[in-house]
């Protein structure tokens, strides 16, 4: 409309009628009911009905600039009509349109998967960290803490890379550490294969920290830097690991991970593109604030990462909570 990003586009209104008929009072005295036209999705709405809502909405009409365009508009416009209520108790009715919908997510739920780790990532999860992710079709994705892949298939749900030219124009690469006997590469693929979803472009053994792994997941998309990251990190054994700067300090996973794309990042090999998302749920512990549990000020600022909104928490027990968190990566 006037004023916004989107004046200029291309238009078009369609009517949808719906409900009973409309009820009449005849000479006799009578009540009848008329039968009223239906039009829809299948069903063409009539073009001087058309033009009458135009002129009815002229006002409004006026603020597209753009030219209207009855086969592929930019911009679509509905008008609903019809709607009564087909009982006598005065009830109200809403009708609503679903603007968009999702996969059904009880296909990747873990109890359906082949490869199942001890403590699998739900598929309301999975999807969440793609969501917030702002994934797009043939965005690369990466998540360096991969476990079975949960993320990852919901993220070639949405972000398929069966079309592409090239290997810069989308899919997924997977990071972990875990040997086979935990995770089994092989069964990660047939849980891909059997959903008919275009596989990770490269399923890697190692460990996200080490230079090569990193190099190794940025060659699998043509040596680019990924549009996004969506990790669930480890909680548990490897909050207690060793960072590689060998001064003996603990710091969690996520941390180590955002001082090591700080190092990629003044070589000139970031692993996140700028206004590129890394989203990762966070844990905290009672007692805790997730203030407190964020990666340190001094990873942010080298990763190039800022924190995008507030954070959502999701409680896993009395003691712990994980906390949805968005970073988008800066120049």
């Amino acid at each position: 409309m006037e004023g916004g990003s989107n004046q200029d586009a291309t238009w078009s209104i369609r009517l949808r009628r719906y409900g009973p008929g409309d009820e009449s009072v005849s000479e006799d005295g009578k009540k009848r009911s008329t039968k009223q036209a239906r039009y829809g999705k299948n069903v063409r709405s009539p073009l001087t009905d058309e033009r009458n809502a135009i002129f009815a909405m002229k006002d409004m009409v006026e603020l597209f600039h753009g030219r209207v365009n009855l086969s592929k508009p930019e911009c679509k416009i509905y008008l609903f009509d019809g709607l009564k209520s087909a009982t006598d108790d005065g009830s109200t009715k809403c009708l609503a349109r679903a603007i968009a919908k999702g996969p059904k997510v009880s296909i990747y739920a873990p109890k359906t998967r082949i490869c199942v780790t001890t403590t699998p990532l739900c598929p309301i999860a999975a999807f969440t960290l793609s969501n917030v992710a702002q994934l797009r079709p043939h965005f690369t994705v990466l998540d360096p803490f991969a476990g079975s892949c949960a993320s990852l298939l919901a993220a070639a749900h949405i972000a398929t890379n069966s079309a592409r030219p090239t290997k810069s124009q989308g899919g997924t690469v997977s990071i972990e550490v875990a040997h086979n006997g935990l995770v089994n590469r092989d069964d990660i693929l047939r849980d891909f294969e059997t959903r008919s979803l275009d596989p990770p472009l490269d399923v890697i053994h190692g460990d996200c920290m080490m230079y090569e792994t990193r190099k190794r997941a940025r060659q699998a998309i043509g040596n680019n830097s990924f549009d996004c990251i969506i990790t669930d990190p480890p909680y548990g054994i490897r909050e207690a690991m060793i960072s590689g700067d060998d001064d003996g300090s603990s710091l969690a996973p996520l941390t180590q991970l955002f001082y090591v794309m700080g190092r990629d990042r003044a070589m000139n090999e970031p692993l996140l593109k700028v206004g590129g998302r890394l989203v990762a749920f966070i844990p905290v512990r009672k007692g805790e604030t997730l203030e407190e549990c964020l990666p340190e000020l001094q990873a942010r600022e080298e990763a190039g990462l800022v924190i995008e909104g507030e954070g959502r928490e999701q409680v896993l027990n009395d003691i712990l909570s994980r906390w949805l968190v968005s970073f988008v990566c800066v120049s």
